[in-house]
């Protein structure tokens, strides 16, 4: 019986190995966001954290509900720009607050307001007035997130929130986390938080689609290596 060519046998099992490799890694980025999740629900059903008693580590905060009180300074609010709620672009609107008791700053993304047809026309920043009591979630900004422009910041407006940019630019001692606000005021602001899937999906879909390449691979590799090269050779 003839075999195929060696170098056919070479890439044949380059080929599988490199898919079978990217399967398996994508496998184990969805086990990764996995525990992320579990971490995110087990976090979401403790009681509030009260920053009064502290600020913990980033690794113990993320993802957990938090209570901070204070009072906003609006004249250092941000907007952040190409924002979508159901197909809708709009804004969300960031401000710090100054931590009662503390002095340093933390980042309050106080939801979403939709843009108005002229992007000239940025939405009025309607921000609560003396002490406040502010309950949300802590969340962590993209870290290296994609920029498709050296205008990354106009004005008011940012096209992503990075927190060492925010310090420099803002002078101000932000602390390494963001508090999505939860709360039912009637300020015209969506609040609607979507829930974080961790793309777990995604990976599995893409992990299933680099074995069905090495299926593939090694079918061809078979077919027109033994069974298509015997038919050949008997005619």
């Amino acid at each position: 019986m003839r075999r195929p060519e060696w170098i056919v046998t070479v890439v044949a099992l380059l080929g599988v190995a490199l898919t079978l490799s990217a399967s398996y890694w994508q496998f184990g980025r969805a086990s990764d966001k996995s525990a992320l999740l579990e971490q995110y629900s087990a976090r979401q059903a403790m009681a509030p954290h009260d920053l009064a008693n502290g600020v913990p580590a980033i690794e113990d905060i993320a993802h957990r509900q938090v209570r901070v009180f204070g009072e906003f300074a609006p004249d250092k609010a941000i907007l952040l720009d190409n924002k979508l709620r159901r197909g809708a672009a709009g804004y969300e609107i960031v401000v710090p607050l100054q931590i009662a008791g503390d002095g340093r700053y933390v980042l309050i993304n106080r939801g979403w307001v939709g843009r108005g047809r002229d992007r000239s026309d940025l939405p009025e920043v309607d921000v609560p007035g003396g002490p406040v009591n502010v309950i949300g979630t802590a969340v962590v900004p993209g870290r290296g997130a994609l920029e498709l422009s050296d205008e990354i910041v106009e004005g008011s407006v940012w096209q992503n929130l990075n927190l060492q940019r925010y310090r420099e630019r803002q002078r101000l001692d932000v602390l390494n986390f963001v508090i999505q606000e939860e709360s039912d005021r009637a300020d015209g602001i969506n609040r609607d938080w979507p829930d974080p899937g961790f793309g777990i999906q995604t990976h599995q879909s893409y992990a299933v689609q680099w074995l069905l390449f090495a299926t593939l691979i090694i079918f061809f590799y078979v077919y027109y290596g033994f069974f298509r090269r015997k038919t050949s050779s008997s005619e």
